[in-house]
């Protein structure tokens, strides 16, 4: 068996002169060479009997769970609590005097802070707006002891609690997608010069794949957010409904997490409160969890209605849950009535065809990234899709010569097969054969032109969609915007309700008629039939 560590070290110059040869920037290649190092160390401990592929995954996988058990280094917390240390002086004493409330502070609040530190940098304006949301969330969760605590106590709890939440998960992407390229390349390269048996990067291809978390990893990682200082009766239940979500639910991360928030305020609050247990629950107090939680501007009716009905099924179901387990005398989740969030009370936006029609000319397809976000699009324009469905498209849901798509949406789970209409065709085609990157492992379709060219995210999606539409003079327009035109029109075509559904992908009718209040034109013909 060759022994990988010394074969590493031994053939670092060559590789990294390989590298030279493409034109790598110095940074990458700096970065390269200590990849290879560490590499190399982490082969010697594991032993040379070991398939250099199956070291390599090991490798990836152990990168990752480093990070979790890391601090951030002292600079950052120097840098970064100097700057919050300043910032909730200016708070605390803004608080004192009533000029603000606690909570997330309006830009014009916020320029007030500014105009009292002159000399602050744009980056340090940019670190502040980076740690806002967070900080304002830690601070709600704290008041009222927010005025009694030592600021750099205050600091060191909020700065551990930041570093669960970024670093609970491993390595970040990028960490790892270099790491995994940089150790990729190696090993194909020493296939090619013949240190290594040819064939293997092919049985290891597979391993280019992203770590996928297994349900005790990801329920590990969930565990984290709960706080160590809770009471036993309070933090037990909570991992416990942690796990039934997780192996039992099934549900998705993002919910798992948004229940997971609202619960662990519940469970502060009472902890706060003196209690131990939930076996003195009252309405009350979960009257003014919900209250801490919802934090949009108190003229916006809607959207604080919609979360406060969100908090609500939140709750529900853990009080349902604790119910079941008899961990509460009585169902509290039937106490608990939302107020009403009525569909029609703020229609969504429609543009004309003819806008729709301008916003897709207007991309320009003399450039790479102009005939990429026109194929995305067409893809949206055409088919009404969101833009998580379009980032997650992949070769092989276009089935050429049937002259159809097919994916699986990525809210709703359904698969949906559309027809392949031909100026779709011809412009994915034309992006695949001009611009893709190549040679890539990727599946997804639409990719970063820069390097490391890995799949575009949904946000991406949404931006260039945006950009582009902008561009076309409609500043208001999102990729949203498109998807209820789509439907606006095809009502006004007189399409059944039916087939619109499938094409975009609702679950219910109601879902679909709703995009009939959009249409002006067709509320005037039904009124005047109604007249007669």
């Amino acid at each position: 068996m060759v022994n990988l560590a010394e074969l590493l070290l031994e053939t670092q110059r060559p590789f990294l002169a390989f590298l030279e040869e493409r034109l790598l920037s110095q940074a990458y290649l700096n970065q390269s060479r200590f990849i290879i190092e560490e590499f190399a160390r982490f082969c010697r401990d594991e032993g040379s009997d070991i398939q250099p592929w199956e070291l390599r995954r090991r490798y990836l996988a152990n990168r990752a769970a480093l990070r979790s058990e890391q601090s951030f280094s002292p600079s950052y917390l120097e840098n970064h609590g100097r700057e919050l240390n300043r910032f909730l002086s200016w708070y605390r004493a803004q608080l004192a005097t009533g000029t603000v409330s606690l909570g997330e502070l309006s830009d014009e609040q916020l320029q007030s802070y500014w105009s009292t530190q002159p000399k602050a940098l744009p980056y340090r304006r940019q670190m502040l707006k980076s740690h806002q949301r967070c900080l304002s969330s830690f601070l709600s969760r704290r008041w009222p002891s927010f005025s009694e605590l030592d600021q750099a106590s205050l600091l060191d709890e909020y700065f551990e609690e930041r570093r669960l939440r970024l670093r609970g998960g491993g390595w970040g992407f990028v960490m790892r997608h270099r790491a995994g390229i940089v150790t990729r390349r190696v090993l194909e390269w020493l296939e090619r010069e013949g240190h290594l048996p040819s064939g293997a990067a092919v049985a290891g291809s597979s391993e280019l794949k992203p770590i996928v978390k297994t349900n005790e990893e990801e329920l590990r990682h969930l565990a984290l957010r709960v706080d160590l200082e809770l009471p036993r009766g309070l933090r037990e239940p909570l991992l416990d409904y942690l796990a039934h979500l997780v192996h039992e639910r099934g549900l998705a991360k993002s919910t798992i997490k948004t229940r997971l928030s609202t619960n662990r305020a519940l469970c502060r609050l009472l902890a706060e409160q003196g209690m131990d247990s939930f076996g003195r629950l009252t309405v009350k107090q979960l009257d003014w969890v919900v209250s801490t939680l919802v934090t949009a501007p108190t003229d916006d009716l809607l959207r604080r209605r919609q979360q406060v009905r969100l908090r609500h099924s939140n709750l529900r179901d853990f009080l349902r849950y604790l119910y079941r387990r008899e961990l509460i005398d009585r169902d509290l989740a039937a106490a608990m009535i939302s107020p009403p969030c009525y569909r029609a009370s703020k229609p969504a936006k429609v543009l004309s065809e003819k806008q729709v029609q301008t916003a897709v000319d207007s991309a320009n397809r003399e450039t790479a990234k102009g005939r990429r976000s026109y194929a995305i699009l067409l893809l949206i324009a055409s088919y009404g899709l969101r833009p998580v469905d379009v980032a997650r498209l992949r070769l092989e849901c276009f089935h050429w010569r049937e002259e159809r798509i097919t994916l699986v949406q990525g809210k709703t789970g359904h698969p949906l097969t559309l027809p392949l209409l031909p100026e779709v065709a011809e412009a994915i085609a034309t992006y695949l054969h001009k611009d893709r990157p190549l040679p890539v492992h990727y599946r997804e379709v639409f990719l970063s032109l820069d390097w490391p060219h890995r799949p575009l995210r949904a946000m991406r999606v949404s931006i260039l969609v945006k950009e582009t539409i902008e561009a076309a003079g409609i500043p208001w327009a999102k990729a949203r915007h498109l998807r209820a035109s789509l439907a606006t029109h095809l009502l006004r075509h007189q399409v059944p309700f039916g087939v619109i559904q499938d094409i975009l992908g609702h679950r219910t009718p109601e879902t679909t008629g709703r995009y009939a209040f959009t249409d002006k034109e067709m509320l005037r013909l039904v009124l005047e039939d109604s007249e007669r």
